[in-house]
């Protein structure tokens, strides 16, 4: 694709050019008009900006695809090249996109549950087995079984953002400085152990958090309290948060007000040139329009009780490696 679908700018650029003597113009710049897409070019980050277009036009629609990020996240849950379900569906607010996601997970869920007993039989006791090597303070209070009908038993506990930041700050392992990242003002962005602890030990229930601060988010959400123009500190983002695992969904409610998201996109210097074409779609005519991304290999994860997601990909890319 030629545009930054997130606009992290954590892209792989894809280019036939001699990278040590690319053509250049006169200002030194290089000349990706010999190129062979005749432009910059990346790898696909999301389908989520093309998505929108067919959803305005079909009404429901998903994507199904390899996706890339070049973070250099070298952890148990991150992948530079990963597979991702993303549903883009014209005229749901941020409320139809939780009840979509929320019924989804749960319907693979008990798919796996109908349909792999034997496999989850055989993987349950390997976790069981791998468990007895660990200290008892690290081990799973709940067997791979026990975890995945946690997820199909209870209804998602839906809070916001702001309303988890106040449970984090009083939380005794945040008081006693358990945490690894300590959390002391609204605005932080929530790291895994913190998301773990909200499902883990405080609601012990799944969890979709809502109205994350813009300024953490994509440029693509919606602002929320927008008056006069002049939006909120807030936008209709929402993860949704599994035990042992942490973020499986992310999405929103997309932003259809022209002007609003033109002004995201300067504050976020994203060229509007190369993104006209997206900004068409709320020039000429727009509804309210909502979608996530599912990480495909992060459910596989999830459900196999594995606890490194490099080894439910068959041949896993990340930071320092791209064997086979």
């Amino acid at each position: 694709m030629g545009s930054d679908a997130e606009g992290a700018g954590e892209m792989f650029e894809v280019t036939t050019l001699d990278v040590h003597n690319p053509p250049r113009n006169e200002d030194g710049s290089i000349n990706y008009k010999e190129d062979f897409f005749g432009k910059a070019t990346n790898l696909t980050v999301s389908g989520q900006l093309q998505a929108e277009l067919a959803a305005l036009a079909l009404g429901r629609v998903y994507t199904f695809g390899p996706t890339f990020r070049a973070e250099k996240s070298n952890t148990t849950r991150h992948l530079a090249e990963f597979w991702m379900m993303e549903p883009e569906v014209a005229f749901n607010d941020l409320h139809d996109n939780m009840d979509l996601a929320e019924d989804m997970l749960k319907y693979l869920i008990q798919q796996a549950l109908d349909h792999c007993a034997e496999d989850l039989a055989f993987l349950e006791q390997r976790l069981i087995d791998d468990e007895k090597t660990k200290p008892q303070a690290e081990r799973s209070e709940m067997t791979l079984t026990e975890k995945l009908r946690f997820c199909l038993e209870h209804s998602f506990e839906r809070l916001t953002y702001t309303e988890a930041i106040e449970i984090l700050k009083n939380s005794t392992p945040n008081k006693k400085g358990k945490f690894q990242f300590p959390i002391d003002k609204w605005g932080a962005d929530l790291q895994s152990e913190h998301e773990r602890y909200l499902v883990e030990k405080h609601f012990k229930k799944p969890v979709i958090l809502t109205n994350y601060p813009a300024d953490i988010k994509a440029f693509y959400m919606r602002q929320d309290d927008a008056k006069e123009g002049v939006p909120g500190p807030t936008v209709s983002a929402m993860d949704i948060l599994f035990p042992g695992i942490g973020e499986i969904i992310g999405g929103s409610q997309r932003e259809e007000r022209y002007d609003l998201l033109v002004r995201r996109m300067e504050e976020m210097h994203i060229p509007a040139e190369e993104m006209s074409w997206f900004l068409d779609t709320r020039r000429y005519g727009t509804v309210p329009h909502a979608g996530f991304g599912l990480g495909f290999e992060r459910l596989v994860l999830f459900v196999t009780g594995m606890t490194n997601i490099r080894d439910v990909i068959p041949f896993p890319r990340y930071p320092g490696n791209a064997e086979f």
